[in-house]
């Protein structure tokens, strides 16, 4: 026999926590993202103790494109009218 079944809920949902978790999935939490001699990265930190230093990696620029989208969305989004 065959059942089949379709499941319905209403959930809510932040917008901003939405754009905010697909920056993080795209960057990790607490980086960014810049452009240095024609080329894209994403930064981040290193630290040890009360020392650190910045550390980077190359992305490629549709990456690039699709975080600063997201960025712009979530300004868009955090705007006071």
């Amino acid at each position: 026999m065959k059942v089949y079944a379709d499941f319905r809920q209403q959930v809510s949902i932040n917008p901003i926590e939405v754009i905010e978790n697909l920056i993080e999935g795209e960057t990790g939490s607490r980086n960014w993202t810049f452009i240095k001699d024609g080329k894209f990265y994403i930064g981040y930190e290193i630290s040890a103790g009360s020392h650190s230093h910045d550390e980077y990696f190359e992305i490629t620029k549709e990456k690039y494109d699709y975080i600063t989208a997201l960025e712009f969305v979530l300004a868009y989004l955090k705007r006071k009218d």
